[in-house]
């Protein structure tokens, strides 16, 4: 029976719809009323769209090309701004750099100095698109070149597969971009006698902040800084606004994206936050710098167009110049801070001191935008579970880890006392530390759905059987332990063979731990097992072990040859895989 918290929740959700679906009347109302306005807002969502979809190919086509790119430029700052830049001049999207840089992050990939050098980078390519529309979008007939891309990408989209399906999403994108641009044009055009902003022209102390304000909410509300300059260029080169409230409008524009970094950092992990408050930082930093020197930067922008030979009108070109100034003003002023700045907000953002034994740390939300951020996080995740697995396979074999991994096991440990109650069941641990991760990891493998190669598809299912594997070898070890407890008695006629087979398992697990060959971890209980066959027919024939207790023996020697030989084949998964690694 539903209580008064369900009823009042449905309530609200009835509620919300109501009043949706009154703006949705409303809006449809207003633009009915004023086609120059729907115009308008045609060509915006037109635009957004082609966004959308020129993003999403660009990933498909990529094929992790541009994600491996990104982390190797990483290793140097200047380096990751140059390539930073680049990228989001060719992706024309900051936003997809900036959640690369958050996903690499999070996922251990790179050092938090080299994806805030990425993230200054990216700042800097999103120029581009002001410069591209400045002097593409607002001088030609866009639309005569859009509909032979939109129709090419439409038939590609619907009727190819693989790459080429990709390329016909590019093309289809590009269309959708160039008929957006070319309908805003005409809503302004048409919108000649609307809203006008000449009022407003920067001489009055309030004005600057104002505009500043309609870029930052014009590019949270469409999440887009593209969006938000295209209005303004329009609306710049169609007379009704003017130049100065222009170029605060852009530096609003810049201050709006740290939206974007915001929302993907809030279901990440530390990194990510960390990089989200890097990115508030420069730009709020740049913002601010640019807004007290905005006359002086326009005379800067005037003195540089008139030296390159631009006319004196031509205010697109000149604020695509002062967005690109302003960003490389924040570069300069911020780059020989970047160690600090990461020492900042590392303390602000600490790492938590003990994660819960079921919570995994690399699988952020973020790295399934992204095939390579998403391999890199199963990966370090794979081996959070093999760590915790190569643990329990200590416990299953009595003997604490410290004496397993790290050094080669000894002798004089194995002889050690046991005590049974030190050593709890393995079937508790393994519902708390094990199953957990593994069903993070299996749930985090199906949320996956970004283009994969065959390379990446193929590591992923590597990597899922080696878990599977692995959490295999510690079922076998939760029976083996049971049969080691009830023999752990220094007198009992069985304590020899198992400390010697006991002995041979932690060896067999030093050399897993240590990536050695499949051959060097099998061997010692190999050789163990053959021994003690021949031991128990010996000492059967002679009459000095009792039948009963000798098939235990042989029960236990053939659980332990599954066991490593369970191991063997992860191993052999792991080499292989790290094999075509090198070779790809």
């Amino acid at each position: 029976m539903a209580g008064p918290g369900t009823s009042d929740a449905g309530q609200h959700r009835s509620g919300r719809r109501r009043l949706e679906l009154l703006g949705l009347a409303a809006a449809a109302a207003l633009l009915l009323s004023r086609p120059d306005l729907a115009t308008l807002a045609a060509g915006l969502g037109l635009f957004l769209w082609g966004m959308t979809h020129l993003e999403e190919a660009i990933k498909r086509l990529s094929g992790g090309t541009l994600d491996r790119w990104l982390h190797a430029a990483t290793r140097h700052p200047g380096r990751a701004i140059g390539v930073g830049a680049l990228a989001t001049a060719v992706v024309q999207s900051s936003s997809l750099i900036t959640l690369l840089a958050m996903s690499f992050v999070s996922a251990g990939l790179v050092a938090l100095p080299g994806a805030i050098a990425l993230l200054f980078g990216a700042n800097l390519g999103t120029t581009t698109g002001a410069w591209l529309i400045a002097s593409l979008g607002l001088r030609f007939d866009l639309a005569h070149y859009a509909m032979p891309l939109l129709a090419l990408g439409l038939l590609g989209r619907y009727r190819l597969s693989g790459p080429p399906a990709g390329i016909a999403a590019l093309l289809l994108g590009i269309g959708l971009l160039f008929l957006g641009i070319d309908f805003m044009k005409l809503g302004f055009e048409a919108w000649q006698d609307g809203l006008r902003l000449d009022g407003l022209a920067g001489d009055r102390l309030w004005h600057w902040p104002l505009f500043v304000a309609i870029g930052i909410v014009a590019t949270v509300v469409m999440q887009s800084s593209h969006a938000t300059l295209l209005l303004t260029l329009t609306a710049l080169a169609s007379g009704q606004l003017p130049y100065l409230p222009a170029l605060a409008i852009a530096i609003g524009a810049n201050i709006g994206t740290t939206v974007t970094a915001i929302l993907g950092a809030l279901s990440a992990g530390v990194a990510a936050r960390r990089l989200a408050g890097a990115h508030v930082i420069f730009n709020l930093v740049t913002a601010v710098v640019a807004l007290a020197l905005l006359v002086p930067l326009a005379w800067l922008v005037d003195a540089l167009a008139e030296l390159v030979g631009l006319a004196a009108t031509a205010w697109p070109l000149k604020l695509a110049l002062f967005h690109t100034l302003f960003n490389l003003l924040g570069i300069v002023l911020m780059l020989p801070w970047i160690p600090q700045l990461a020492g900042l907000l590392e303390r602000r953002f600490p790492e938590p001191t003990r994660l819960p034994p079921s919570q995994a740390r690399y699988l952020d939300s973020t790295a399934l935008n992204h095939a390579d951020t998403a391999v890199a996080a199963m990966e370090q995740e794979c081996r959070r579970l093999d760590r915790r697995a190569y643990h329990l396979l200590c416990s299953a074999i009595l003997l604490p880890s410290a004496e397993v991994i790290g050094h080669p096991p000894e002798r004089q440990a194995v002889a050690a006392r046991i005590d049974p109650d030190a050593w709890p069941g393995i079937d508790t641990r393994y519902q708390e530390r094990i199953k957990p991760l593994l069903t993070e990891i299996l749930e985090f493998q199906a949320r996956l759905d970004v283009p994969l190669t065959d390379a990446q598809q193929a590591r992923l299912d590597e990597l899922q059987e080696r878990s599977l594997r692995m959490v295999e070898a510690v079922r076998l070890g939760e029976v083996l332990q049971r049969s080691l407890l009830r023999h752990a008695a220094p007198a009992s006629p069985l304590r020899e063979a198992h400390d010697d087979l006991r002995l041979a398992i932690a060896t067999g697990l030093n050399r897993l731990a240590e990536e050695k060959e499949a051959t060097a971890i099998a061997t010692p209980v190999e050789e163990i097992r053959r021994h003690w066959q021949h031991e128990l027919a010996q000492r059967l024939r002679e009459h000095r072990l009792d039948p009963w207790l000798a098939s235990s023996l042989m029960n236990d020697l053939h659980q332990a040859s599954r066991l490593i030989a369970t191991l063997t084949e992860t191993s052999c998964a792991s080499q292989c895989a790290d094999n075509h690694t090198h070779i790809t």
